[in-house]
């Protein structure tokens, strides 16, 4: 087990690399999403199944920085969640690009091809109400990417929130400890002091005892001294 532990790399030199790996596939995706509307046939194909394929494995880089994270310490595992959560926000917002793009590039295919088989019979009427369509399309795209864009945004803020309050919890522990610390540092200068005073009574007691024996050896040598002249 022991061995294990020594050969297995360190969790948090993993993520960053596992981060690098997520930004070049979002880029990747980000790239190829803006050709996919300017392309046709098997070229547009292609695309769509690459952006696919890179969704897939950005998924999978998040899964795995989500299992490297839950090794990690409390404190890197909190920092670490609220980026991992970020990349999921940006995931689903480049998903959403995506089948936006998809879609419309569909529409705009099949507009063309009706505008191109229509266009010599329609009379004046008829090419303002397609016009009248199309800029109900336009709105209607337009109003999906505000929702969209609001709900992205609403998800910021909320993973925001969160790693505000650990960051205020984080800041109440640490003030704890402080404060404990200081506690623990006047309770050390008190039993200091009460040390010193009862060092101060043994000293004192000491020096008593030895007056004491002095004076009793002193009357000892006087007595003997008075009984020998005497005799």
């Amino acid at each position: 087990m022991e061995s294990d532990r020594a050969t297995r790399p360190n969790m948090a030199d993993l993520l960053p690399e596992f981060e690098q790996q997520f930004a070049t596939i979002t880029a990747d995706i980000t790239a190829k999403i803006c050709h996919i509307s300017s392309r046709e046939g098997a070229e547009k194909r292609t695309l769509i199944h690459d952006v696919e394929k890179l969704v897939e494995e950005a998924k999978e880089v998040l899964e795995r920085m989500e299992l490297e994270v839950r090794d990690l310490e409390p404190q890197q595992r909190e920092r670490s969640g609220g980026r991992i959560k970020s990349y999921q926000v940006e995931l689903r917002r480049l998903e959403g690009e995506f089948v936006r793009s998809r879609s419309s590039s569909n529409e705009a295919s099949m507009r063309a091809e009706l505008m191109e088989s229509g266009h010599a019979g329609l009379s004046a009427g008829e090419e303002q109400r397609q016009s009248l369509l199309d800029n109900g399309d336009v709105l209607e795209r337009t109003s999906m990417h505000l929702t969209q864009g609001h709900k992205i945004a609403l998800e910021t803020e909320h993973i925001g929130a969160q790693i505000l309050n650990d960051l205020h919890s984080q800041r109440q522990t640490i003030s704890r400890a402080r404060e404990r610390l200081r506690e623990t540092d006047t309770d050390l200068d008190q039993s200091s002091r009460v040390l010193n005073t009862m060092l101060r009574r043994v000293l004192q007691n000491r020096f008593i005892l030895i007056a004491v024996f002095v004076v009793i050896f002193i009357v000892i040598v006087i007595a003997i001294y008075v009984s020998l002249t005497r005799d």
